[in-house]
């Protein structure tokens, strides 16, 4: 029989790409590998847990924890008002994407690290609860998520999502979310030592101070380009809602230990583009997510409050995040009116 060697090219070529993509599993890659985003955002709000558990001020002032996604990063002890700044100290662990199963995780090792805050707010937002959309569940679970939470979220984490997690540990440059344009930027520029959070320059944006990243939405854009980011972004989160199960158990859970340890929390809808909120109204949102989530509140003594309503700040970012500039009277009224009641 005549041979036919280059039938095994295919096998070749598989083992070597297979034993190439194992160089990311060196603790480099884990440790401290900071790209952009993402990956920036979870490494630091590790730093910030540390931070906060060495903070020598908590021995005089109030605590404030502020746990959500991206539309919460502005929330800031900048916005405290007087005559009330003096007395609190609020650290924000909002996160992209960060669904509730990350704030619980991150709230229950800080109360299990012996901190206890005064004050909490919880930030939600709808599109975290579709577990059809495998996308906004695999930011935490690649990057802010350990061997030991994954033993607590593993039962909830939807099917499609154990697969991805699967194939993560199969091949290594997944879990790593590797950019390699980003990559060959840095090399082209001499600028490698940017993956190190002592030489990148957003890790120093948003460590610089407790977590809140006001650069996010510091203006407010035309409407014409919000109303084509209202397009892209209906399109990408709201082709349908379904109202999924893992994030809910992790919503009460939040709410037991708040109950448990008798703390004011405040449980925010965060208010999006009119446009926006219309694709919300025609998978009847409110009804089928809110309205159940206030029962939830309610029930373990929490407060809620939904932005989603007229006269309320029309300022915004992109359809799916306010204007920094909001957050000045937002902040005023859940401290006057929750944090300081």
């Amino acid at each position: 029989m005549k041979s036919k060697p280059f039938l095994f090219y295919p096998v070749v070529l598989f083992l070597f790409i297979f034993l190439v993509d194992k160089i990311f599993l060196l603790p480099i890659f884990h440790d401290e590998f900071l790209q952009a985003g993402n990956s920036v955002f979870y490494f630091q709000r590790k730093v910030l847990k540390e931070r906060l558990l060495r903070d020598p001020d908590l021995k005089d002032k109030k605590l404030a924890l502020v746990f959500g996604d991206s539309r919460s990063y502005p929330f800031s002890e900048l916005g405290i008002p007087e005559p009330h700044k003096k007395d609190w100290s609020l650290y924000n662990f909002s996160s992209p994407q960060g669904i509730p199963m990350n704030s619980f995780i991150q709230f229950q090792e800080i109360l299990e690290s012996g901190v206890t805050p005064n004050f909490v707010i919880l930030s939600l937002s709808p599109e975290a609860f579709d577990d059809s959309k495998g996308f906004i569940l695999s930011p935490f679970l690649r990057m802010g998520c350990d061997k030991n939470c994954i033993e607590t979220v593993w039962e909830d984490v939807p099917s499609k999502e154990k697969w991805y997690y699967f194939l993560d540990h199969v091949f290594a440059i997944r879990s790593v979310e590797f950019n390699l344009s980003l990559f060959s930027s840095r090399l082209k520029q001499g600028k490698l030592r940017e993956y190190k959070s002592a030489y990148n320059q957003e890790y120093q944006l948003i460590n610089f101070t407790k977590g809140e990243y006001l650069m996010y939405g510091v203006h407010e854009n035309p409407i014409e380009k919000i109303k084509n980011d209202t397009v892209r972004i209906g399109n990408l989160y709201m082709r349908s809602f379904v109202l999924g199960k893992s994030q809910l158990p992790y919503v009460e859970a939040f709410l037991k230990l708040t109950k448990e340890k008798n703390i004011k929390t405040l449980v925010i809808w965060p208010k999006v583009f009119p446009g926006y909120y219309s694709y919300y109204e025609k998978f009847q949102v409110k009804e089928v997510w809110w309205n159940p989530i206030e029962v939830m509140a309610k029930q373990y003594g929490a407060s809620s409050l939904n932005w989603n309503q007229p006269n309320t700040c029309d300022l915004f970012n992109d359809a799916s995040h306010q204007s920094a500039l909001c957050f000045v009277d937002q902040m005023k009224e859940i401290w006057i009116n929750y944090a300081e009641r």
